[in-house]
């Protein structure tokens, strides 16, 4: 059943177009990022915390020499 007011009215019919297809493109790439995201929790062998880069490191970093 379509929506009772259909959305971007006052746009041109081939913005719209446009519209539609960015958002349909924008709808399947977060799906498949969702899926992605589901195979990597779902893999057994996968334990990573998924820290973000600033937060991974070393539990006790080397001291560093001066030059």
């Amino acid at each position: 059943m379509p929506p009772p007011n259909p959305p971007n009215t006052h746009l041109p019919p081939h913005l719209r177009e446009v519209c539609t297809l960015l958002v349909r493109g924008l709808l399947r790439l977060h799906s498949r990022n969702a899926e992605e995201a589901t195979r990597q929790t779902d893999d057994p062998g996968d334990n990573s915390l998924r820290d973000t880069a600033h937060q991974r490191g070393h539990a006790k970093p080397k001291p560093r020499r001066r030059a």
